[in-house]
C-alpha cells in the first residue's frame, strides 16, 4: 500500500518550525505548560499589554477608526487597566500586525489569547486574514456578565497574515458581518499570539495511510500532532472495545510531531485514541478509526453494480475527489451517485450551457476508476421559476438533460431525474405533484435518449415508497419514460428489515400498469445517521449493523442496485443528523484525513462476500427474527458458484443457534474477521446478533439451540472486571444436547474456563476480563471447543458506565376508586461487581415541588448490592394530570459521591373506559381526566384559536381509544386515508417503554397514527410506522368515527385501535409512551399532500409530525 507523503514545508517554514523547536522547551515554555497557559512570553511569540500605556512585543496594535493613543482608549475595570473598544468609544476595532519573523508563506497555524472584562451585554470576535477570505471570523465571544476578568482562547488553522486587512493581519472586532454590533464597549487588557508548526490546537491523529486502511500483514502506523505535549499516550481498541495495543508517542520539539506503530493486527475494525492537553490545560482525547481489511472487489473486474454509494462532490474538492473515490472502490462500491450537474450551473444565463470543472472531474473519474456513474438531474433554475411548472420550463429541462448526456461523453452510465420530488425537493404549485413530475420526466427522457440512447434514465427518486403517488405517476404513463425506478426507503432509526414489503407493493403496481412487466428497482438513497441525538441517530456499531442488513435485505428483495447514503460525513457536528450518515469520517479535530467508521468495514465485507452473488432463498428457522439468507455466486465469477449464508437476528438480544453442515465452515464476521468451525455431530454453534456473519458454506438448517451461550451483566463500571458466565446446557435433546456428558472449553480474551455437563444437566462457570476505562458498548466473544473440536463462537455484550453508581427517575401512578396517587420512582443501580453502594438520602424536585427521601424512606441502610438495582419512592401531591414539569433527583452516597438524573414528564393516567360517539357527542368517559391541549400542549405553525383540542386516552381489553373534541372554525376533510398525515386529523404516536427507549441502538417500535374522515374512502387510520415488518398504510381493524358541528365549530373524534395492531403494546404492560396532536391542513389545493400541506399542529408531547425530536410522554394504564 502506498502511504501518503508527509506534508512538505517551504524552506522558510522549515526554518520557522526549527526556531520554534529550539525555544519550545525552555523555562518559559515549561512554566506555561504547568500553568495551562497557551501563549508564553517567548521570542517566538507576540504580546501586547493594553493599559494607560501600550507595551507591545513582536506586534503592532492599531485602534481604528479612532486614535492609537493609549489615553484615548484607556479605562479601568475590576482594578485592571485596559482599552475600551466599541459603541460610544473612539474605535470599534483593534488591528494587529505581526512581526515578519512570526509568519511565513502558506497556511499559518496559531493560538491567540485575549484578556477581556466580562461585563453584561457585550460581544466581540477575532477576525483574521485567511488569504482568499481576509475577513474570516475565528469565533464570536458573548459575555456572560460576571463582571470579572476572563481570557478568550482562539485557534487559527489557516492564517495567511499577508496584510489583507488594510495592511494588517487580524483585528479584534466589536462589530463583524456575521455578528453585528456589541451593545456596549468591551475592555481588553492583553493580547498574546503563539504560532504552531502543526494544524491543531491540542492533539490530532495524522493520517499517513490513505483512509487509515491497512492490508493484512501491514503494520498499522500513524502520525501524531501535538501543540503542547512532550509525550502523548495512545491506545488501540478493537471493535468490541477491548484495548489491544498501547504506548506513548514522543513529540519532536521542532516539528511538534510524533508517531505510533501499532504493529500487525488481525483483520477487523479498530480505533486509535490519543490523550493530550487542551488549550486550557485540561486533558483531551482524540480518536480516529482504522481498519485492517482485504480490499473489496475491483470495480474494473466485476460486472455486478449492485453495490453503490452516494458521494457529494463538495465533500472532496480538488484532488481529494480522486482520493475519496479510491476509498469507495476499496470498499467494493462499483457505482457512485453524485450531485454535480445542477441545472442552474449548467444552463446560465438562459439558453447558454456550461460544463463546470467539477462535472468534468467527476465524470472523468468514473471511467478511470471503472465505477458506474449515476448523476442526478436537478434541482431548479431561477430562469424558469426554479421547479418546472410550465411548458417552457419542461422543454428547457429536457434540453438541459440532453446537454448533460452529451457533455458526459459516454462516461456516465445513468442519469436520475430529480431527487425526492415526492419529499422535500419540490415546492410551489408543483409540490409533490405526480402530474408535474410526469411531464418533467418525459421531457428529460426524450432529451437524454436523443443525446445518448445507451444512458439509463432513472425515474421517481421518491422519499420512502408512497404507493398512492406511484400509482398516479404510472397512470400518467411515467413507466414509459424511465428505464429503472428509484426509491429512498429510509427506515431510520428503526430496523432495516421490512423493506421487502415496500418492494413487493411497488412491483405489484408496476405489473398492474406495465402489462405484467417490472422495471429494475434501484434504491438510490438509504442510510442511518450516527448522530448522538435521540430520535434521529444510532450509535456507530448499530449504523454498521444497519449497513450490512440493509444491503442484505435489499439484495434479497430483488433490488437491482443499492446506493448507501453516503460515503463521507457531511460535517463534524456530533448531534447533526446530516453530518453523520457517512461510511467515512471527514477531516476534523480528531484526525487530519478521512478515516473509517465501523459502517465502512461492514459495507466492504458484505460487498466482498456477495458481489456477483444472487439471492437463492431464506432458510426456515422457526423464528421470524432469526434470518438465514443464502446466496450463490455466478459460475464464471471469482466465487465460482460458491454458496454463502448470511445469518443474523433482528431482535434486540442475541440468540444462541446451531447450524447444520457436513464439513468445516469458514465464518466471516461483519468486519471481515475469519475463523473456521468444525462440526460436532454435524453442527456448529454461534450466537446470532444484530451484526450479520457470513458462512462460506451451503447449510440446510439453522435453528435456536441453548447448548452454548455466554452472558454478562447489562452494565459494568469502568475499570472493573466483567464477570462473564459461560454455559453448557445439555438438557434439550434434539437441540444440541446429547445422551452423553459434554465438555466445552470457552476462551474469552485469553482467559479459559472448562464447563462439563452430564445428560439432562446444565452447567456454568464464570471467568473475568477487564472492562476497560472507556464508557460505551463492550462486546465479549468466546471461541468454544466442544468435545475437543473448535465448534463454537458465541458472544454477548455489556455497557461500560463512566460512574459506578447511576440513578434514574420515572413517574408511577396508582388509582383506588376516585383517588389517584402519584409517585416518583428513583432507581439506583450499582454497576460495581464487587462492592455494595449505600444511599443515605435522595433530594428531588418536580416543578416547584421539592422534597427528600430519607430515614424510613431509605430503609435498612439504603444498601444496593453489587450489580443490583433498588428503587426508592416518594409521593408527589398536587400535580395536575398531563402537565409536564422539569424533574431532578440527586442521590447522596455514603462514600461522599452523588448520582444525578433529570428529565421532564408528568403524571399521565390512561383510564379504563370504553367511550361511544352518540348523536355527535362522546359518552362513557365519566370522570376520565381530559388532556386540554390549550393548557398542557404547545403549538407549531398555527396560533391558539386556529385549532384547540380536548383529548381523552382510555383503554379496554380490546382497544386503545383516543377521543377528541377539536374547536376549529373550518374543517378540511382529506381526500383519502393516505393523505390524513397532512389533512385535518388527529395524530396518535405510541411507543413501547419509556420515551426514546432503545434509541441509539435500534430505534424503538414507533407507531405514527393519523385518524380522521376522508372524502373518497370514509373514516380511517393511516400509519407511518418504524417497527420492522410493518407496512405503511391504512390500519386494518381500526374504527374511526367523526362528527362535525358547523354551528358550534367543533369536530369530534372517536378512534379505536386494536391492541394487536400496535404490538408489542398491550394491557399486560401498562407503562408506555404517547403523544397526541391536532393537525391542520393549509387549504392549498394540490394533486398530492400526503406529506406536504400541513399548516401546523397543536400537540401534547412531540415527535409525531416533528418525528426527529422524540418528546413522547410516559403514560400508565390505570384500572
Amino acid at each position: 500500500m502506498r502511504h501518503r507523503p508527509r506534508r512538505r514545508l517551504s524552506r522558510a517554514a522549515v526554518a520557522f518550525s526549527t526556531l520554534l523547536g529550539l525555544l519550545a522547551f525552555g523555562p518559559a515554555a515549561a512554566s506555561a505548560e504547568q500553568s495551562g497557559s497557551t501563549v508564553a512570553d517567548r521570542d517566538d511569540s507576540a504580546t501586547a499589554v493594553l493599559g494607560k500605556t501600550l507595551e507591545a512585543r513582536n506586534v503592532t496594535i492599531d485602534a481604528s477608526p479612532g486614535s492609537d493613543e493609549a489615553s484615548a482608549n484607556a479605562g479601568t475595570y475590576g482594578g485592571r487597566d485596559c482599552w475600551e473598544i466599541g459603541p460610544g468609544r473612539p474605535s470599534q476595532y483593534l488591528y494587529v500586525t505581526l512581526d515578519a519573523r512570526l509568519k511565513h508563506e502558506g497556511a499559518n497555524h496559531a493560538a491567540v489569547d485575549i484578556d477581556y472584562f466580562d461585563a453584561p451585554g457585550t460581544k466581540f470576535a477575532l477576525v483574521y486574514d485567511a488569504g482568499a477570505n481576509p475577513w474570516r471570523t475565528s469565533r464570536v465571544v458573548r459575555t456572560t456578565g460576571t463582571n470579572t476578568w476572563k481570557t478568550a482562547h482562539f485557534y487559527i488553522p489557516d492564517g495567511a497574515f499577508a496584510g489583507g486587512q488594510y495592511g494588517r493581519d487580524m483585528r479584534i472586532a466589536t462589530w463583524a458581518q456575521d455578528m453585528g454590533s456589541s451593545e456596549k464597549p468591551v475592555c481588553f487588557a492583553r493580547y498574546a499570539f503563539e504560532p504552531s508548526p502543526v494544524d491543531t490546537d491540542d492533539v490530532q491523529v495524522d493520517v499517513t495511510t490513505p483512509g487509515n486502511l491497512f492490508d493484512p500483514g501491514e503494520r498499522a502506523t500513524f502520525g501524531v500532532l501535538s501543540a503542547r505535549d512532550r509525550s502523548v499516550p495512545w491506545s488501540v481498541r478493537d471493535y468490541r472495545g477491548r484495548t489491544v495495543r498501547q504506548g506513548a508517542a514522543a513529540i519532536d520539539p521542532a516539528t511538534r510531531e510524533g508517531s505510533v506503530d501499532a504493529g500487525e493486527l488481525p483483520l477487523g475494525y479498530y480505533t486509535l485514541t490519543l490523550r493530550g492537553t487542551a488549550a486550557d490545560g485540561a486533558p483531551v482525547a482524540r480518536t480516529a478509526g482504522f481498519a485492517v481489511q482485504h480490499p473489496g472487489p475491483d470495480p474494473k473486474r466485476t460486472t455486478d453494480s449492485f453495490f453503490g454509494v452516494n458521494h457529494h462532490h463538495r465533500s472532496a474538492p480538488g484532488d481529494a475527489w480522486d482520493d475519496s473515490t479510491k476509498l469507495a472502490a476499496r470498499a467494493g462500491a462499483d457505482a457512485l451517485r453524485v450531485d454535480s450537474v445542477y441545472w442552474g450551473s449548467i444552463e446560465h444565463p438562459k439558453g447558454e450551457y456550461q460544463w463546470p470543472e467539477a462535472s468534468e472531474r467527476v465524470t472523468a473519474d468514473f471511467g478511470k476508476r471503472g465505477q458506474n456513474g449515476l448523476m442526478t438531474l436537478g434541482f431548479g433554475n431561477p430562469d424558469y421559476g426554479n421547479i418546472p411548472s410550465t411548458d417552457e420550463a419542461y422543454r428547457a429541462f429536457g434540453k438541459y438533460a440532453g446537454q448533460v448526456a452529451e457533455k458526459s461523453g459516454g462516461r456516465t452510465e445513468s442519469l436520475e431525474v430529480w431527487n425526492e420530488y415526492y419529499g422535500g425537493f419540490s415546492n410551489g404549485v408543483c409540490s409533490q405533484s405526480a402530474k408535474c413530475y410526469a411531464k418533467m420526466l418525459a421531457a428529460a427522457y426524450s432529451g437524454v435518449k436523443a443525446a445518448d440512447p445507451k444512458i439509463t434514465v432513472v425515474g421517481a427518486s421518491s422519499f420512502k415508497v408512497p404507493l398512492d403517488w406511484f400509482e398516479e405517476l404510472f397512470k400518467l404513463g411515467g413507466l414509459k419514460h424511465m428505464d429503472a425506478i428509484s426509491i429512498h426507503p429510509y427506515r431510520a432509526p428503526g430496523d432495516p428489515e421490512g423493506v421487502e414489503l415496500d418492494i413487493a407493493g411497488l412491483k405489484k403496481l408496476m405489473r398492474q400498469y406495465n402489462d405484467g412487466r417490472e422495471l429494475p428497482i434501484w434504491i438510490t438513497e438509504q442510510g442511518w445517521t450516527s448522530a448522538d441525538r435521540d430520535g434521529i441517530g444510532v450509535d456507530e456499531q448499530t449504523q454498521a449493523q444497519a449497513t450490512a442488513r440493509a444491503l442484505l435485505a435489499a439484495k434479497a428483495a430483488g433490488v437491482a442496485r443499492y446506493y448507501w447514503y453516503d460515503l463521507i460525513n457531511d460535517g463534524n457536528g456530533p448531534s447533526n443528523g446530516e453530518h453523520n450518515f457517512g461510511l467515512l469520517r471527514k477531516t476534523g479535530p480528531e484526525a487530519n484525513g478521512l478515516n473509517p467508521k465501523p459502517a465502512y468495514l461492514a459495507y466492504s465485507t458484505t460487498a466482498r462476500e456477495l458481489t456477483e452473488a444472487r439471492f437463492t432463498g431464506r432458510l426456515h428457522t422457526g423464528d421470524p427474527g432469526l434470518h438465514a439468507y443464502t446466496f450463490r455466486s455466478a459460475a464464471g465469477s471469482p466465487g465460482g458458484g460458491a454458496v454463502t449464508t448470511a445469518l443474523w437476528s433482528s431482535d434486540r438480544t442475541g440468540k444462541p443457534v446451531r447450524v447444520r453442515t457436513g464439513k468445516p465452515v469458514t465464518v466471516v464476521d461483519m468486519f471481515g474477521g475469519e475463523r473456521v468451525l468444525e462440526p460436532v455431530d454435524g453442527w456448529v454453534h454461534l450466537t446470532a446478533t444484530g451484526a450479520p456473519v457470513y458462512l462460506r458454506a451451503a447449510v440446510d438448517k439453522v435453528e435456536e439451540s441453548p447448548l452454548l451461550s455466554l452472558s454478562a451483566p447489562r452494565d459494568i463500571a469502568a475499570g472493573a472486571e466483567i464477570p462473564v458466565t459461560a454455559t453448557l446446557d445439555n438438557r434439550a435433546i434434539g437441540h444440541g444436547a446429547s445422551a452423553h456428558r459434554r465438555t466445552a472449553v470457552f476462551e474469552v480474551e485469553g482467559e479459559r474456563v472448562t464447563v462439563s455437563a452430564a445428560p439432562g444437566r446444565r452447567a456454568s462457570a464464570v471467568l473475568k476480563v477487564p472492562a476497560g476505562d472507556t464508557p460505551g458498548n463492550r462486546g465479549l466473544a468466546a471461541a468454544v471447543a466442544l468435545d475437543g473440536k473448535r465448534a463454537g463462537a458465541v458472544a454477548t455484550g455489556t455497557r461500560v458506565t463512566a460512574e459506578p453508581v447511576t440513578v434514574d427517575v420515572s413517574p408511577e401512578m396508582s388509582v383506588k376508586g376516585a383517588t389517584r396517587t402519584d409517585r416518583l420512582a428513583v432507581t439506583v443501580t450499582n454497576h460495581s461487581p464487587d462492592a455494595p453502594a449505600r444511599v443515605t438520602g435522595i433530594d428531588w424536585s418536580f416543578g416547584d415541588l421539592t422534597g427528600t427521601i430519607a430515614g424510613r424512606g431509605i430503609g435498612d441502610g439504603g444498601t444496593v448490592p453489587p450489580l443490583a438495582t433498588r428503587t426508592f419512592r416518594t409521593t408527589v401531591d398536587g400535580a395536575a394530570p398531563y402537565a409536564v414539569e422539569p424533574v431532578g433527583v440527586t442521590a447522596r452516597l455514603a462514600d461522599g459521591r452523588t448520582a444525578r438524573d433529570s428529565d421532564s414528564f408528568g403524571f399521565s393516567p390512561i383510564a379504563r373506559a370504553t367511550p361511544h360517539l352518540v348523536d355527535g357527542r362522546l359518552t362513557g368517559l365519566g370522570d376520565v381526566p381530559k388532556v386540554d391541549l390549550s393548557e398542557v400542549g404547545s403549538y407549531s405553525g398555527i396560533e391558539p384559536g386556529v385549532a384547540d383540542g380536548d383529548m381523552w386516552a382510555t383503554w379496554d381489553d380490546k382497544n386503545l381509544y383516543v377521543s377528541a373534541v377539536v374547536r376549529e372554525k373550518d374543517h378540511r376533510t382529506a381526500q383519502k386515508v393516505a393523505w390524513l398525515p397532512a389533512g385535518d386529523s388527529i395524530g396518535i404516536g405510541v411507543q413501547p417503554g419509556r420515551p426514546g427507549e432503545g434509541l441509539g441502538r435500534w430505534g424503538a417500535d414507533w407507531y405514527m397514527l393519523y385518524a380522521g374522515d376522508t372524502v373518497t374512502e370514509g373514516p380511517g387510520v393511516f400509519v407511518e410506522s418504524l417497527p420492522k415488518d410493518y407496512p405503511v398504510g391504512p390500519v386494518a381493524g381500526a374504527d374511526v368515527r367523526v362528527a362535525r358541528d358547523e354551528e358550534a365549530g367543533t369536530t369530534t373524534y372517536l378512534v379505536a385501535v386494536p391492541w394487536k395492531r400496535i404490538a408489542p403494546l398491550s394491557p399486560d404492560d401498562p407503562a408506555f409512551s404517547l403523544t397526541l396532536t391536532v393537525n391542520k391542513n393549509d387549504g392549498v389545493q394540490r394533486d398530492n399532500y400526503r406529506s406536504l400541506g400541513l399548516d401546523g399542529w397543536q400537540t401534547w408531547g412531540d415527535g409525531l409530525n416533528n418525528w426527529k425530536l422524540v418528546r413522547y410522554q410516559q403514560v400508565q394504564l390505570t384500572r
